[in-house]
């Protein structure tokens, strides 16, 4: 886990712009300034920029993918769960679940609370709207998912002077919506 600072959250952000050229959501520009109102007006239209102009914590935008497989970037800081599987709080440094081998636990409700987001996404195609709608209301038991130890994460500090574990902009998610009969 690194410490945050405004460098490395610069440093990520560079890289998710990188990852949305990459995919064609973003023209590269010369202007570093107007290529920056290019991504946050793509993030804005897909409803995760709050009133104060940031771009809210745990957001992904779909990238080009054909379902049942989907491909999604994490355009924003994505905090561990604050509650364990009992739901009780956890105590400062919150972190996400770790394996015996330490690779990072994504809870299955965390994953599936994504995916009942990109569900209402008005920029997402109809068809995967519902494979999205379908999958989340039908995909119970779900796995939790098991990211390798090599992906990086930052330290976010928090109003309550609590430390909360998040996976950096720039992570893709991949999953198979398929569903098995």
């Amino acid at each position: 886990m690194i410490p945050y600072s405004n460098a490395a959250m610069g440093e990520m952000f560079a890289h998710m712009a990188e990852i949305m050229v990459e995919h064609g959501l973003v023209e590269p520009q010369d202007d570093a300034e107007a290529f920056a109102g290019e991504v946050m007006k793509l993030l804005q239209s897909q409803g995760h920029v709050n009133d104060n102009g940031d771009v809210t914590l745990g957001r992904f935008i779909l990238l080009p993918s054909h379902g049942p497989e989907v491909s999604l970037l994490l355009v924003s800081p994505l905090p561990a769960d604050p509650y364990d599987d009992e739901l009780r709080r956890k105590p400062s440094p919150i972190q996400f679940g770790r394996t015996a081998s330490d690779q990072i636990v994504l809870p299955s409700r965390m994953m599936l609370t994504i995916i009942e987001e990109l569900a209402s996404n008005p920029v997402v195609p109809e068809e995967l709207q519902v494979l999205f709608l379908n999958f989340s209301r039908c995909a119970l038991p779900f796995p939790d998912i098991v990211l390798p130890p090599e992906v990086e994460t930052v330290a976010l500090p928090t109003e309550k002077h609590d430390i909360v574990e998040a996976l950096m902009p720039g992570c893709i998610l991949t999953v198979n919506l398929e569903m098995k009969a």
